[in-house]
């Protein structure tokens, strides 16, 4: 038995059309789709590679906005050209009603998105306030050193404890830090604390730096006394085997100089004037007459 093709007739075949006109549309879309994507993936390869360059020129926020937007681009190309996907979006503005249909829905949610999602990729800058418990330290009154990454930078503190740090790379947002102060007046309360990267203000609490006595006693002979009472600063204490001393006094009641007082039974006492973070004092004792 022969069998005879029969004709197409005129619904199948305008059927048989949209279906190819269909798949050639999709298939346009998917090559939009795809060359979007690897443009945005070449993109954001060359802000990675020069990203210090772009930090230095202040153009990694430009950059971000171009990959976003090709993104927004292929996300665009291939759920509405390719998965023949659908969305509407109804809203009111300060002009009126908003009505957004179609690719641009897919559009807005990447590249604004990705503003708002992400950490911003400008770099940014944070203010560090130097303070005591009673107020903050005055300006002028030492630096303050910040490490980020493997930079130190070193700034002088400010009128109300203030010091600035600009143009930091985004890519320490977030990140926690160490913080330390050459000052003569002041030390850190916890020099060991690490600071986040966050927000735009950092508290760097500090106290009155603590001073120094330290010596030895001797007799006019130059040998070492034990057992001598040495009194400064309202503190006291008695000399070691090897005649020697020390005081550590505390920030909040040092003074630029003491009156050190040092007296021994079968001597005569003497008075120095000691002052703090100096050099060994030296103090002789001549026996009593």
């Amino acid at each position: 038995m022969n069998l005879v093709p029969q004709p197409i007739g005129p619904a199948r075949k305008r059927s048989q059309q949209k279906a190819v006109e269909r798949q050639k549309t999709i298939l346009f879309y998917a090559i939009v789709s795809l060359i979007s994507l690897m443009i945005g993936l070449a993109v954001l390869g060359v802000m990675l590679w020069n990203a210090q360059f772009l930090v230095n020129f202040g153009l990694t926020g430009n950059y971000y906005y171009v990959v976003l937007l090709v993104l927004g681009l292929a996300a665009a190309a291939f759920l509405f050209g390719v998965l023949q996907s659908s969305a509407t979006y109804r809203g009111e503005s300060g002009w009126g009603v908003l009505e957004l249909g179609g690719p641009i829905v897919s559009a807005v949610l990447v590249v604004p998105g990705g503003f708002f999602l992400v950490p911003n990729p400008s770099p940014f800058e944070v203010t560090f306030l130097v303070h005591e418990r009673e107020g903050f330290v005055r300006k002028a009154s030492g630096d303050l050193l910040v490490v980020i990454g493997s930079e130190v930078r070193r700034n002088e503190i400010g009128e109300n404890g203030a010091v600035y740090l600009t143009d930091i790379p985004p890519t320490h947002r977030g990140e926690a830090i160490s913080v330390s102060i050459e000052s003569k007046e002041f030390e850190l309360i916890q020099p060991e604390q690490r600071y986040l990267l966050k927000g735009d203000r950092i508290q760097v609490e500090v106290r009155k730096k603590s001073g120094k006595i330290f010596g030895r006693v001797q007799d006019q002979d130059g040998k070492p006394l034990e057992g001598v009472k040495i009194e400064a600063a309202g503190l006291s204490t008695t000399t070691a085997s090897a005649g020697r001393f020390e005081f550590v006094i505390p920030g909040d009641r040092l003074q630029p100089a003491f009156e050190l007082v040092a007296e021994a039974a079968g001597y005569s006492p003497r008075h120095y004037e000691a002052i703090p973070n100096a050099n060994e004092l030296v103090v002789a004792l001549a026996p009593e007459k």
